[in-house]
């Protein structure tokens, strides 16, 4: 048993409401809803809430990407700029993924047997 009110007087369906999008703290959390730290921690094993920051969400969109990534630039030679734009996100993020997956990179501009544009 906690301390404090009894956490099941405050449903599911309000603390999803309450939580903050981005950064935020179990304490700002736990006045908002008036109860406790620990009554919040029980909550949200109870009730599971992605709060990752929309970066980390992005990271794991970008791992399940990849490898469509890699055959776009690969097989149908797309560039990084075209499958970042393609996917809403930033050439970096592309980059950066590709290279993870061991993918060699090309000069920008060209493509196996194109000469590079200049």
């Amino acid at each position: 048993m906690l301390p404090g009110p009894d956490p099941d007087s405050i449903t599911a369906t309000e603390l999803h409401r309450v939580v903050p999008v981005g950064d935020f703290s179990i304490a700002q959390l736990a006045r908002t809803l008036k109860t406790t730290t620990a009554h919040v921690i029980y909550l949200l094993s109870q009730h599971p809430f992605d709060w990752s920051p929309p970066r980390f969400q992005r990271t794991q969109h970008t791992a399940t990407r990849v490898h469509q990534w890699r055959t776009w630039y690969e097989q149908n030679h797309l560039s990084l700029q075209t499958i970042a734009d393609r996917e809403g996100t930033s050439l970096a993020a592309v980059r950066l993924a590709l290279l993870r997956s061991g993918t060699q990179l090309r000069p920008a501009g060209s493509y196996p047997g194109q000469p590079r544009r200049n």
